[in-house]
């Protein structure tokens, strides 16, 4: 049995581990291109090298076996793999960074126990397979952990320099402004057109008379301030200031967190749900944001993997995909994410991005459960008909993989 001190030489590793998998190489290498992400240096031959190398590893413990059985493995024999031989390989591969080798032969082996389950080719107990999956899986990590820890990088001077100039804070003060101590409003409305003509004009967007639910980023911001109690909107014919308004844009702490939430509840929410409703792209968008945050942005093809990749896919994907790309394109006009992909988000609003997930988190049916997985993650990924592998995928960015 192999011990974390002592493996064979790494050429015997390989040999034993290809001989072993030898009838299994070519259709794991198709496998690979077609359904797995990998880099395009390593390519699927290497993928499958590492494999056979650490599978060696593994046949050690099988001491006297001649002719292995590769398409089903024990738990235990998976623990073994995880705990002494992985660990010796990253060690002996002389890598600066032997816990991202550790992590990368980890993902090799998820990936081809995946192959095998996926292809019928698993020789085992469905419950083996399950076990096994699990034990290689990465492990749980705490997304608003990680969402904090980044947010905490920004200084406030770098966050106020960011916020105060941001889209829905200059709309918030244009609508403070307009509102001064306070305007008579349509009943049961929170703003009447001619209002919503004014603040437009103020805000360089003139235009004919609308009502507020015909421009859904102004509503948003308006119903987000009376939530903020940055306007006091209780009586049905009166809006006016609310009782956070005074010393709003100040430079402390108080005032910077309800900045925050602003920018948050803006970047998260979907103006078109406002009233009710489920949007893919408010579903989907906490993941893209915290992606960024944490240094694993989506660019297009991720993106249309998130929706798209399974084989299957319904004919409602494309209607899915094109809303999400609708909601980012909005974000990235009010220059609060990139313009291109891969997506990304100024670190000034990194604390806005951490509460508005974590203010989630907090309510019922909220984003995130107990595990650190978000509540609609299987129901929004079945709707989608994302497989298997997708998923996997996803909750590796969830887990800043």
């Amino acid at each position: 049995m192999p011990t974390r001190d002592e493996l064979p030489p790494l050429d015997d590793l390989r040999e034993a581990g290809e001989h072993a998998l030898r009838e299994l190489r070519a259709p794991l290498e198709e496998w690979l291109r077609h359904r797995a992400v990998i880099d395009d240096e390593v390519g699927a031959d290497g993928v499958v090298d590492a494999l056979a190398t650490s599978l060696g590893g593994l046949l050690t413990s099988r001491p006297g076996v001649r002719e292995p059985v590769v398409t089903r493995f024990a738990p235990e024999e998976v623990e073994v793999l995880t705990a002494r031989v992985l660990p010796a390989l990253a060690r002996q591969s002389g890598s600066p960074e032997p816990e991202e080798v550790e992590l990368d032969l980890r993902a090799v082996w998820y990936q081809f126990l995946g192959f095998l389950g996926e292809t019928g080719r698993w020789s085992g107990t469905a419950g083996h397979l399950e076990t096994c999956l699990a034990i290689l899986g990465p492990a749980e990590t705490d997304v608003l952990e990680l969402l904090t820890a980044a947010a905490e990088e920004v200084g406030p001077e770098e966050e106020d320099a960011a916020v105060l100039a941001s889209f829905p804070v200059r709309v918030a003060s244009a609508v403070l402004e307009h509102v001064g101590e306070g305007l008579e409003v349509p009943d049961d409305e929170e703003l009447s057109a001619a209002d919503v003509a004014a603040l437009l004009t103020a805000l360089g967007r003139p235009g004919q008379e609308v009502g507020l639910e015909d421009v859904p980023w102004l509503r948003q911001v308006v119903l987000a301030m009376i939530d903020l109690d940055l306007l006091d909107g209780e009586d049905e014919t009166s809006l006016t200031p609310g009782g956070e308004a005074a010393g709003w844009l100040d430079a402390e702490p108080a005032a910077r967190e309800l900045r925050r939430d602003l920018v948050g509840r803006f970047l998260l929410d979907d103006p078109a749900t406002l009233d009710g409703g489920f949007s893919v792209a408010e579903a989907v968008l906490p993941t893209v944001l915290a992606a960024a945050v944490v240094g694993e942005p989506f660019d297009e093809d991720a993106l249309d993997e998130l929706v798209e990749e399974s084989a299957d896919l319904g004919p409602a994907s494309a209607a899915a995909l094109e809303e999400v790309r609708e909601r980012i394109a909005d974000l990235a006009a009010a220059g609060l994410v990139s313009a291109t992909a891969p997506w990304t988000v100024a670190r000034g609003f990194w604390p806005a991005v951490a509460a508005g997930i974590a203010a989630g988190d907090d309510e019922p049916g909220g984003l995130f459960g107990d595990e650190g997985e978000p509540l609609w993650f299987d129901s929004v990924a079945d709707t989608l008909g994302l497989g298997d592998a997708q998923k996997q995928q996803i909750r590796d960015i969830l887990g800043g993989r």
